[in-house]
């Protein structure tokens, strides 16, 4: 995950090969360095989504097709990526495109019916960006917790530390190294874990 935003964006459609213009769409949106991968919508694709080694999944399909339901869902599962469906012209007329709709809604996916506008993408795209930083410095920060966290415990099962005196160890070691609480931690956890 890049902190500059989404540095893989990850395409299912369901005819094979890619689509210059929705790649030209892409480069307009995403001013930083990114890679593009274009999936079949199939099981081939549907493992890539599962895979979750993207920023920004787009899927391009109709709006009812319960294979592109199906591949956005998988994307939920991965707290820092986005969905953007592309959607066959609709009215959204049917039940069935109802129900989808609210289904892909109810995912987090943010709907664009073609025929598609630079503007409109742009803004989906961008939205999609700085969700993606501020979802990967929250995941970070959480991550960095469960590190300090684990590090206290051992500190107080291994030199009887209350958790008040592990946290201030911590903090006091941190400053005086000129590191982060986390780089500490971890170093807490490779001193005291590898002497099991």
């Amino acid at each position: 995950m890049s902190s500059t935003g989404i540095d893989k964006v990850l395409i299912l459609r369901r005819e094979a090969g890619a689509s210059r213009v929705l790649e030209n769409f892409i480069m307009n949106s995403l001013k930083h360095p990114h890679e593009i991968v274009w999936e079949v919508l199939s099981d081939k694709g549907n493992r890539a989504a599962k895979k979750g080694d993207y920023g920004l999944l787009i899927v391009e399909s109709s709006i009812s097709d319960p294979a592109a339901i199906r591949a956005c869902h998988s994307a939920v599962n991965h707290p820092t990526a986005s969905v953007l469906f592309l959607a066959d012209e609709t009215t959204f007329s049917s039940e069935d495109e109802k129900k989808a709709k609210e289904k892909l809604l109810d995912m987090g996916a943010t709907i664009l019916v073609k025929p598609l506008k630079q503007s409109a993408f742009t803004t989906a795209i961008q939205s999609a960006d700085m969700a993606h930083i501020r979802l990967g410095a929250l995941k970070k920060k959480l991550d960095d917790e469960k590190v300090i966290t684990r590090a206290k415990l051992l500190l107080m099962q291994t030199l009887g530390f209350t958790e008040d005196e592990a946290h201030k160890f911590i903090e006091k070691e941190a400053m005086n190294s000129g590191r982060n609480r986390s780089d500490v931690a971890y170093e807490i956890i490779r001193t005291y874990e590898s002497g099991n």
